[in-house]
Parts: structure tokens; sequence; C-alpha cells
């Protein structure tokens, strides 16, 4: 079947100024009759409102996926934490953090998961490196190390 053929099936229980309105914002107000639309154009349009349907191996890679990044970006942001470059329920300082001085200069969301497990490695040296410089005296991680200290007693 033709896919402006689709499109119009699509849209028959839609008002006709509904189906119009979003063909003009969809084409950038160059038409507002699916008959005007190309080809290209149709086909975009209909992947947009019927969506390809996945396998449900599709799906549980999908979701596996997610889980993997979600393990990722909780083991990051608990040594952000642990460090101390991310405060509880405060993620200003930590995305300042991730543009600045991470390795790939960017927020943490858009990481792959190679990249947040660079991202983690980078943060455990910071943290052996916080730990190493705890122990030479008037070191700014020797006054954190000692505060925490302090609270303990």
């Amino acid at each position: 079947m033709n896919p402006k053929e689709e499109l119009k099936q699509l849209f028959a229980d839609r008002k006709p100024i509904d189906v119009a309105i979003e063909i003009n914002g969809y084409t950038g107000f160059r038409t507002t009759l699916i008959d005007e639309l190309t080809e290209q154009e149709a086909m975009k349009l209909l992947s947009i409102h019927v969506p390809k349907e996945k396998s449900v191996e599709e799906e549980n890679n999908a979701l596996k996926h997610e889980l993997l990044r979600n393990g990722w970006i909780s083991k990051i942001l608990k040594i952000a934490e642990e460090t101390g470059i991310k405060e509880k329920g405060r993620f200003e300082k930590f995305n300042g953090w991730m543009y600045v001085s991470s390795k790939f200069k960017k927020h943490l969301n858009a990481h792959s998961i190679e990249e947040l497990q660079e991202v983690h490695r980078q943060l455990h040296a910071v943290k052996t490196n916080n730990a190493r410089s705890a122990n030479r005296p008037m070191t700014k991680a020797w006054w954190d190390k000692a505060e925490k200290n302090v609270k303990l007693n």
C-alpha cells in the first residue's frame, strides 16, 4: 500500500484541520495536504505515527543495555559523592566537573557504556589520588579527611 494511502487511513478519524496543521508543521509550512507530500516525507511521517514493532529479543537487549548503563551511572555517582565531586541531592557541581574535568567533556546521560567505564576508571583514580594526598599535611585532601574524622568523634 502506498504510504500516502496509509496516512489517509491513519488520519481518517481525525478532524481535517488537525491533520492539516500537523502536515503543515511537519513540512515546514510547505503544504497542508497529504497528496502533496513527497514519498520521503510520507514515509517519515508514517514512521513517526506507526513505529516499527520491536521483537522480544530486541526489547530484551534494549532493557539489558539500559540496566547496564544505569548500573554504571549509579557507580559513578557513588564514587563522585565519596570524593566530594558531587553533593547529595545536587548536580550543579558534578555537572560542572563533567564538562570541565572528565575525559569526554559531556553530561553523564550522553555517555555510552564504554565511555561510562572510562569515567568510572577516572573517578577511581581521583579517589586513590585523594587518599594518597591525604597523607601529606596541609593539602585539601588532608583537611577534608580531618573534617570527616572530627565529625566522627
